[in-house]
């Protein structure tokens, strides 16, 4: 089997996966009276006040062409490690799992603001000197709502945005929230972001004069990963060129599988930034998803990942998996749910998880996430030419050719 590969630009998928939302709040709300407040009394007791700094990392697609999966994974884990070991080293905590490579910390209000601010300027400092690519990041203060494991709210997508869309190599962003509680910054700490207006009408602003921590010890660096232990230590493990090939050997030998990947993306409308009923609603319509996919999937066969609407499932035969997709399709139509799924075939790390979902990476992964996501089509299922070759082509089935992020796609639409 050949080693697997990272396609330039696919090396991340576009959204972490939560824990399972808590089924009281959903029947409360979908049995209740739903308005505003209704909407702000159930979700009461699930509103955290903090600080929240968001990570995302910057120029891996340059970085990716023809590495293979391994060396694309440790790229991305060695600056998580320091953004967790230095948060942690501070009061702040992992939110979530980090799938991607991309990353996200709470701290609670007795860790101040500014010490943040300085930590992450120490963050910055000891990737550049130590890894092989660069993160941009975002900390705001605010409110946030912590439901199954992730935050949302206004806040929430405000702090994520700013990082993933508009955070640069290197780059902190600071909002107004944040730099209206550090009374010791002078008029050359922070720059004004005015084109970032528009997202955070208080004012966002870049870090210009970062403060630095360098006593800081960071002793947990084993940030929310999805995989086995044993895999995580191996990938340390790996970072070390004396160790790289024996190492890379025997992960390849545990771990790696052929399989067919499935990618199911949940439509649903823009939700305002602001709208607690709208949350919910959103609450209501992944579980809905969730229900569905684990009844087709008889108690959860085959399932890698489940949450936040969507689904990553793998199977064995690339016919099995489109049958799949067509049965949740049809079910989802009956119950007013409509998505976009991709289908794409090869070789992934694959980590079986007997107690849960199994853990998954690689590129079939970030081609189905991409095929259902990004360029998905309303309804309909899209399988790639390499995945295609291994079924019977459906009636009806149309072919397409597109080009995603430097990379052309061709498959078919089912």
């Amino acid at each position: 089997m050949a080693l697997p590969k990272i396609i330039p630009a696919l090396a991340d998928l576009t959204q972490d996966i939560a824990g399972p939302l808590p089924v009281e709040l959903l029947q409360n709300w979908a049995g209740g009276n739903q308005n505003p407040t209704e909407a702000g009394r159930l979700l009461d007791s699930y509103r955290i006040e903090g600080t929240v700094v968001a990570s995302d990392t910057s120029g891996l697609s340059r970085m990716t062409e023809e590495r293979d999966l391994l060396e694309v994974l440790s790229l991305v884990s060695g600056p998580k490690q320091i953004v967790h070991s230095l948060g942690v080293a501070i009061g702040g905590r992992g939110i979530g799992v980090w799938v991607a490579d991309n990353t996200e910390m709470f701290y609670p209000p007795g860790v101040d603001p500014g010490t943040v601010v300085d930590a992450m300027a120490e963050v910055q400092v000891r990737i550049a000197s130590s890894e092989q690519v660069r993160i941009g990041m975002c900390v705001h203060s605010g409110e946030f709502y912590e439901v199954g494991g992730g935050l949302y709210g206004g806040d929430a997508e405000t702090v994520e945005y700013l990082a993933e869309q508009c955070a640069g190599p290197g780059d902190i962003l600071v909002t107004r929230a944040v730099t209206s509680r550090i009374p010791d910054a002078t008029d050359d700490s922070f720059a004004l972001r005015p084109e970032l207006g528009e997202r955070y009408a208080p004012g966002v602003y870049a870090l210009a004069s970062p403060r630095r921590l360098p006593e800081l010890r960071g002793e947990s660096r084993r940030y929310p990963h999805p995989y086995p232990d044993e895999f995580f230590s191996l990938l340390d493990e790996f970072r070390k060129a004396n160790a790289a090939d024996h190492t890379r050997k025997r992960i390849y030998e545990t771990y790696l599988r052929e399989r067919v990947v499935v990618f199911v993306v949940r439509e649903h409308e823009q939700m305002s930034s602001h709208s607690l009923p709208a949350l919910l609603d959103e609450f209501v319509g992944n579980a809905l998803m969730e229900t569905v996919i684990r009844v087709a999937m008889r108690a959860g066969d085959h399932v890698a990942g489940l949450g936040s609407g969507l689904a990553i499932l793998t199977f064995d035969g690339a016919t099995e998996a489109l049958e799949f997709a067509q049965l949740v399709r049809h079910q989802f139509e009956e119950n007013g749910v409509t998505v976009r799924i991709g289908i794409d075939r090869g070789p992934i790390l694959f980590f079986p998880n007997p107690r849960g979902p199994s853990g998954i990476a690689g590129d079939p992964v970030n081609i189905a996430s991409k095929l259902a996501e990004d360029v998905g089509v309303s309804g309909k299922i899209r399988v790639t030419s390499r995945a295609a070759q291994h079924m019977s082509i459906p009636p009806g089935a149309q072919p397409f050719e597109i080009s995603v992020s430097r990379v052309v796609l061709t498959g078919i639409e089912v």
